[in-house]
């Protein structure tokens, strides 16, 4: 299934020429945790609050002064809507990000797919696939859910 089928649509964006303290209000205010800065469509960055954090404060930047442009990582990871799955966590992994941009084929801005929603889905996946495992289990097996196989037993 394409990564569109598993992104999150409202997408919390700011513009790159917002200020800091914008940015760092609209995180409060959404309780999110990074913003997509863009313009118009496009993809400039993400800005994340570890950036305002780490960046802003190490580098003495005015937050009412300096704008989103000087504080986001710049050219993100983005992944096309119609890729799979496996190729979003495969980049995740390889570039150990957590949040990917969705883009369209016009390469504008679509969606957002993180790690946190990913480990849900997942975790979901393979319980319903332990579960198929243990149905069709020898009798006795450690996967038997008949069985008592709950570990080693003291006297």
């Amino acid at each position: 299934m394409p990564i569109s089928d598993y992104c999150q649509r409202d997408v919390r964006t700011i513009p790159v020429d917002a200020t800091l303290r914008a940015a760092a209000q609209r995180m409060a205010d959404e309780g999110v945790g990074c913003l997509v800065a863009v313009a118009g469509r496009s993809v400039r960055g993400i800005l994340t609050d570890r950036d305002l954090a780490v960046r802003v404060i190490r580098e003495g930047l005015d937050p009412d002064t300096t704008n989103v442009a000087a504080a986001l990582t710049h050219d993100p990871l983005t992944i096309h809507a119609s890729s799979p799955l496996r190729v979003a966590t495969a980049l995740m992994r390889r570039r150990a990000v957590r949040r990917l941009p969705v883009v369209d084929e016009r390469e504008e801005l679509v969606g957002i797919i993180a790690l946190d929603d990913l480990l849900p889905m997942i975790a979901q996946e393979l319980v319903a696939l332990g579960a198929v495992a243990a149905a069709q289990a020898p009798h006795g097996s450690s996967l038997d859910p008949r069985s008592d196989n709950s570990g080693p037993q003291v006297e």
